[in-house]
């Protein structure tokens, strides 16, 4: 009889511990899960830089003609919405010798953008230029060093 009870007991342990084996693998692939949501918003929002070195020489001017810049400005526009491109000479900031026509220089300053306007994203713009002057403009240009500093302006629509 004592032998029963001793497989009894081993018995009653061996299933106490299988099912405490049981009950941990249960809770070992148990799982609870919550969501949440998380939202945010993009406004509009725009950035304009020039790309490495973007000033630009005619050299020397004598005479009437087409003068080519001796090299293009790389413009880089980031913006979440579409875009435009526009341009101005900042006449307070340029140098120029006494006398000397903004409007004379306005008219021939010719400034080609491969690129004027554009959707959400980055571009790269190209800005070539060229300088078409008559024999009659040149004269009244007064000898002397120019110096234009041209300002870019990017906007959303």
């Amino acid at each position: 009889m004592r032998m029963f009870k001793n497989v009894g007991m081993v018995m009653l342990v061996a299933g106490l511990v299988l099912g405490l084996a049981v009950g941990v693998a249960a809770k070992e692939k148990s799982e609870a899960s919550a969501s949440i949501n998380a939202s945010f918003e993009i406004p509009s929002w725009i950035s304009l830089a020039v790309v490495g070195n973007g000033d630009v020489s005619f050299g020397e001017i004598a005479g009437g003609g087409g003068y080519v810049g001796n090299r293009a400005t790389e413009l880089r526009v980031l913006s979440t919405t579409s875009w435009a491109l526009a341009s101005t000479i900042l006449w307070s900031e340029s140098q120029l010798p006494d006398g000397a026509s903004q409007s004379i220089i306005e008219k021939a300053l010719d400034l080609s953008f491969d690129k004027e306007a554009g959707s959400w994203g980055v571009h790269y713009v190209k800005v070539s230029y060229k300088m078409e002057l008559e024999d009659e403009d040149v004269a009244e240009l007064p000898v002397g060093q120019y110096n234009l500093v041209i300002q870019y302006t990017a906007t959303t629509d």
